[in-house]
C-alpha cells in the first residue's frame, strides 16, 4: 500500500457528516459490483422465481397428520436435530410430508438461507455437496463478515473449503487454489484410497472469471492444499500448478458470492466499492505508473461501517459527494462503472 498522503487522493482532514446522511452517502458515492458475484457460479433471478415459493413456504393447507410416536419429543429437541442436519438432508425431508415442511419453514435459520442464501443454496445441490453443510454451518457462514485469510469484507464462500473469502483472497489464496481431480492425481501420483480422501465435485457450465471465460463441460475438482494435507506431501508443491491461468478460472467456478446478514441489525450487506477510488484513477491521480496497490484500493470492497471509514479520507469521494447536493441528485462526473453497478453486461 501507498505510504504518506497522496494530494488529490487524501483528504487533507477528516471528513465530519452527520449519522443521519450515513445511507445516502453510500447510495451516492459507493456501489456494489455486481460482476464479483457474475464471475462465480451465478444463477439468473429468473431460475429462483418458479422455486422460491415452494421452497421457503409452506403450503396453505395445515397438516392434519402428526408423525407418529415422533410426536412425543419436545419440539425444542426437533429443532436443535434440524438445524444440525445437512442442507441435502433438509431439501428432502421437506418434500415427505406438510408437519417437516411446517417444522423446517418454521425455522429462523432455515429463512435466513432461502431468503439471501438461495443462489449458495443450488450450487450446493447442484454440485452435490449439499450434504456435507449443515444447516448451522450455513448459516453461520451467513452470519459471517471477515475474511478467513485477510479479515476483510468477504462477499464469497469457497465451497471445497466452506470459508468466507474476499474477491482478492479468492484469486491468489493458496489454501483456496483448485485443480483438477486428473491433474492433481497426476502431480502427486495419488493412489485411489488417497483420491477417496479427497473432497471433490464437478463444476457447473457457465461463464467466470473477470474474463468472462465460458465453460460449458463439467470438470472434477479438488482442493490443492487439501490433496497435500492428505498425500502428506512437500508445501513446495504448491507453486507447481500444472496451468496458472486455468487453475485461477477453476478458483472461480468453485465459489459463490454471498451477501452477510448481520444479527444484531437485521439488515444484509453485499458490500460496496468506493466510486471515488475510480474517479482518482480515471483523473491520472493515483495509478499513472500502474501501481498495484491504487488498483486493489479501486478494486477493494467494504462493509457498510467500513466504507463510511475510508470515505473520511477520500477527496474524490467527497467531492462526489458535494457535487450531488449532498445526496439530492447523482453527480455528474459519477465514473460510468459506478453508475452501471460494474463493466460487465446484464446476463438478465
Amino acid at each position: 500500500m501507498a505510504t504518506g498522503m497522496i494530494p488529490g487522493y487524501h483528504s487533507t482532514a477528516e471528513y465530519q457528516f452527520c449519522d443521519e446522511q450515513a445511507d445516502a452517502i453510500c447510495r451516492i458515492v459507493a456501489y456494489h459490483r455486481k460482476e464479483y458475484s457474475l464471475a462465480l457460479i451465478w444463477f439468473s433471478a429468473r431460475e429462483h422465481t418458479s422455486i422460491r415459493s415452494s421452497i421457503a413456504t409452506p403450503f396453505r393447507t395445515t397438516a392434519d397428520t402428526g408423525l407418529g410416536s415422533l410426536n412425543r419429543l419436545p419440539l425444542e429437541l426437533w429443532y436443535d436435530v434440524l438445524v444440525r442436519l445437512d442442507m441435502q438432508s433438509i431439501f428432502r425431508l421437506r418434500q415427505t410430508s406438510l408437519r417437516w415442511r411446517e417444522w423446517i419453514d418454521s425455522l429462523h435459520q432455515y429463512q435466513m438461507v432461502v431468503s439471501h442464501g438461495l443462489n449458495l443454496f443450488c450450487a450446493l445441490l447442484r454440485t452435490r455437496l449439499a450434504d456435507s453443510v449443515s444447516l448451522a454451518d450455513f448459516n453461520n457462514i451467513l452470519c459471517t463478515k471477515a475474511c478467513e485469510f485477510c479479515g476483510e469484507f468477504a462477499g464469497c464462500v469457497s465451497l471445497l473449503t466452506w470459508k468466507r473469502c474476499c474477491f482478492q483472497c479468492l484469486q491468489v489464496a493458496p489454501e483456496l487454489r483448485l485443480q483438477t481431480l486428473a491433474a492433481t492425481r497426476k502431480q502427486f501420483h495419488l493412489t485411489k484410497m488417497a483420491i477417496g480422501q479427497l473432497r471433490s465435485f464437478k463444476t457447473l457450465p457457465g461463464i467466470y472469471s473477470m474474463d468472462e471465460l465460458s465453460q460449458k463441460s463439467r470438470i472434477a475438482v479438488i482442493c490443492v492444499h487439501q490433496a497435500i494435507s492428505v498425500v502428506k506431501k512437500n508445501a513446495l508443491a504448491l507453486g507447481q500448478p500444472v496451468s496458472s491461468s486455468r487453475s485461477n478460472k477453476l478458483n472461480f467456478m468453485g465459489a459463490v458470492a454471498l451477501p452477510y446478514y448481520d444479527r444484531g441489525t437485521g439488515k444484509i450487506e453485499h458490500g460496496l466499492s468506493c466510486a471515488g477510488c475510480q474517479l482518482a484513477i480515471e483523473k491520472d491521480i493515483i495509478g499513472t505508473r500502474g501501481e498495484e496497490w491504487a488498483f486493489e484500493a479501486r478494486n477493494k470492497v467494504y462493509s457498510r461501517d467500513g466504507f463510511l471509514e475510508h470515505f473520511r479520507w477520500c477527496e474524490q469521494a467527497q467531492g462526489l459527494w458535494r457535487s450531488s447536493g449532498e445526496g439530492a441528485h447523482l453527480p455528474s462526473d459519477l465514473p460510468e462503472g459506478a453508475r452501471r453497478r460494474g463493466h460487465f453486461n446484464s446476463r438478465e
